[in-house]
């Protein structure tokens, strides 16, 4: 009989025990679920933001009438597309300049609808236009290049993904709820990873344990996992105050002045749509915007797709401002982030500008202030320029190789576009009968680093006159993906513009997009110039030419009021921390107390011990000052993420770098002889063990102190336990008693 109680008794407690730990593992998902709520309406505060705190005008934010009339739309594409598997991102009103194209099934300013969806199977977006007065799709199409930006519908996959991420947890706990967002989500793409081709966006913290630091989640939406974590670096508040224009929104308008009409609509993501551009009555271009700003950052080594827009991941702020500059105009809108800027970390201000002067010149110009995530980084801003000279059709094109001007029969792209000018300095001609226009890239990079990209396309459907969806990173996608040899000559030409705006920190004669007195705002200007019937040039320019190209360049000293130059800027410093600061090595290495660990660069903190190791023949003297002045000469055998890559470190330090300076550094590192750093371990009391690594390649990032609160986890796993050992106690009890009878 007593061991029919035992055995009943024993039964109980394996129920109640059985009992407990469900509704333990019920709360504790209960309580996991809550904190990832609560990071998604964190996530939708900030992307719902611009719009409430601006003011847009009526129209640009969708009502709910509206609303479902795009959810009706979406319902149909998606039951078309059945065999597929997609999922509904965003729907943004067009501008009048955009449903031009669709006129004919009734659209017109702000009544018709561009809707995203994404396509898991394939890959790439769904696109259509939607009708808000009804809910008719007027057209839809597969855009297999597709890789858009973050949005509110896809915020709740993205979060999920990271909570759930063990990496993510050690850093941010268990609660990512409690966690103050910096960046939700934004369209990233990592080089050395599947985020190359594949659709990511980054989810970004502030630094639980108060450093100031940024920390990144870049989550991959289509292998849904966290692909990379890491940190970006702090920064202390700029002395200047933050601008007072910060809560207007943007005017669109028309302006006629100095022989020149031109009209502007802000676009949802697309900037602002410069189009119907004349010049005393002639037709210059009919549109003109920047599909996206891309951020290029090699210590990650990736970056972000920006876009500019009233639903962009950079929203417009201030009044569109018409300036009289006495021999022209100029139009000019700010989009920028609006709380704290200009001291905050990861946010931008960009400026979208077209001056137009008196004679019939054209200047298109971006400008960034910054700040961005990394001080060495590279703003690619992409331009789309459709020509039309004296109306659409029979556009010519030609192009100078350095020595003459070569007539373009078919869709090409060029590179570089500062070098090989004609004799007046122009790369490219376009004209239309007797109207011509000579384009180049002015020269506005102190350091002379002035670069870029032109693409020139035949006019096609669906290659951008509407809203733009941007394409992989790094891959000038698109319009990369629509050269494919279609004619160029007497059609309707387009013009892309991608200037390479660096942004170095160092002295005050360089490029870095801040808004301190010490640095300057980073501009790129395409400038195009009214001109006469095209001529080649002459025996004696040819030899100007062929003399300019022998010519080597010597630096020069930087003067007290530094001008933009060709010739590279000498580094300013005399000893080792001083140069090293200048020349922005601490950006991708770190050197003993200098720098930040697991960047793109190697970990230079030991190089003095190891390398007379690293080529057979060769003093370690010998190796650190040819990996300066030649760093594509030996890579280095092990860089944080993945094989050290070619051309990443610059390769101009032998032109701006003196004997002396040289000398310096190689001293200084041949001292760096501290131990091989350890990897640094996620979550605490692992210092023994080697730090996991997530998708493969992934940057650690520190874990913070340990703190007194305790996760619903560990309360969950301490409840059990406790009701185990009372189990138990139980149960040996009642066996040490029955014995005892």
């Amino acid at each position: 009989m007593k061991s029919q109680t035992n055995s009943r008794r024993i039964i109980y407690l394996l129920i109640i025990n059985a009992a407990v730990i469900g509704l333990v593992l019920l709360w504790n998902r209960s309580q996991h679920g809550g904190s990832v709520q609560l990071a998604i309406a964190k996530g939708k505060q900030m992307l719902d933001m611009p719009g409430e705190m601006a003011g847009y005008p009526a129209g640009y934010i969708l009502n709910m009438a509206e609303r479902a009339q795009v959810s009706t739309a979406v319902t149909d594409i998606q039951t078309a597309l059945s065999n597929k598997d997609t999922v509904f991102l965003s729907a943004v009103p067009l501008s009048e300049g955009e449903a031009r194209y669709w006129q004919d099934d009734g659209c017109e300013r702000l009544n018709c609808a561009f809707v995203t969806l994404y396509n898991y199977t394939d890959g790439g977006t769904i696109e259509a236009i939607a009708n808000l007065d009804n809910g008719q799709v007027l057209g839809h199409w597969e855009n297999p290049a597709g890789r858009p930006a973050g949005s509110i519908e896809i915020l709740p996959k993205a979060m999920a993904i990271a909570a759930a991420d063990s990496q993510v947890r050690a850093i941010l706990g268990e609660d990512i709820g409690a966690m103050d967002p910096a960046l939700i989500p934004m369209s990233a793409w990592l080089s050395d990873n599947d985020c190359r081709q594949d659709w990511c966006v980054d989810v970004a913290f502030h630094d639980p344990s108060g450093t100031g630091r940024v920390y990144h989640v870049i989550v991959n939406l289509e292998q849904d996992k966290v692909a990379r974590t890491f940190y970006t670096r702090a920064r202390e508040d700029r002395s200047l105050g933050k601008p007072l224009d910060q809560r207007t929104a943007f005017t669109d308008g028309c302006h006629e002045q100095y022989g020149w009409s031109v009209c502007w609509e802000m676009t949802a993501n697309d900037g602002v749509n410069f189009h119907d551009a004349t010049y005393n009555g002639q037709l210059i271009f009919s549109s003109a915007k920047i599909g996206q700003v891309e951020a290029w950052y090699p210590s990650w080594p990736g970056g972000y797709r920006d876009e500019i827009g009233f639903a962009a991941s950079v929203p417009p702020f201030g009044n569109t401002q018409v300036t009289d500059l006495g021999n022209g105009f100029e139009v000019r809108q700010m989009f920028t982030e609006f709380t704290r800027w200009p001291n905050c970390i990861c946010c931008y201000r960009y400026e979208e500008v077209i001056r137009y002067y008196d004679d019939g010149r054209l200047e298109f110009a971006f400008v960034s202030h910054g700040p961005g995530c990394d001080d060495v980084s590279v703003y690619r801003p992409f331009w789309r320029i459709d020509v039309d000279l004296d109306g659409p059709d029979n556009d010519q094109v030609w192009l100078f190789d350095g020595m003459q001007w070569i007539e373009q029969t078919k869709e090409f792209e060029t590179y570089p576009l500062v070098k090989d000018l004609s004799p007046d300095g122009h790369k490219l001609a376009t004209f239309d009968d007797d109207l011509h226009y000579r384009w180049s890239m002015v020269r506005t990079d102190p350091l002379g680093l002035d670069e870029g990209y032109l693409f020139l396309l035949k006019w096609n459907e669906q290659e951008g006159e509407g809203p733009i969806t941007t394409g992989p990173g790094d891959t000038f996608i698109p319009p990369r993906q629509w050269i494919n040899d279609d004619a160029l000559s007497g059609e309707n030409i387009v013009l892309w513009h991608v200037p390479l705006l660096n942004t170095k920190k160092g002295g005050p004669w360089w490029c870095q997009p801040d808004p301190d007195p010490d640095f300057s705002p980073c501009e790129a200007i395409l400038r195009a110039d009214p001109a006469g019937e095209l001529q080649q040039p002459s025996a004696e320019e040819i030899a100007q030419l062929e003399q300019q190209n022998i010519t080597t360049p010597t630096p020069a000293a930087p003067g007290a009021e530094s001008q933009p130059t060709a010739i590279p800027r000498p580094i300013g410093g005399v000893d080792a921390e001083e140069i090293i600061l200048n020349a922005g090595c601490g950006n991708c290495h770190k050197i003993g107390d200098i720098g930040e660990a697991h960047k793109v660069g190697p970990d230079l903190t030991y190089i003095g011990l190891t390398a007379s190791e690293r080529v057979p023949g060769m003093s370690a003297e010998d190796y650190i000052r040819q990996s300066i002045l030649e760093p594509n000469a030996y890579l280095a055998p092990e860089c944080p993420n993945t094989s050290c890559l070619p051309g990443i470190m610059p390769q101009n330090f032998h032109l701006r770098l003196t004997d002396e300076q040289v000398a310096t550094l190689v001293a200084f590192l041949m001292s760096q002889q501290g131990p091989a750093p350890t990897p640094v371990p996620i979550g605490s009391g692992l210092a023994a063990t080697a730090a996991p690594k997530s998708g493969g390649m992934s940057k650690m990032a520190t874990p913070p102190p340990p703190g007194p609160v305790m996760t619903s986890t560990s309360v969950g796993s301490l409840l059990i336990i406790i009701m185990l050992m009372l189990s138990a106690a139980l149960v040996i009890k009642g066996f040490l008693a029955s014995r005892k009878k």
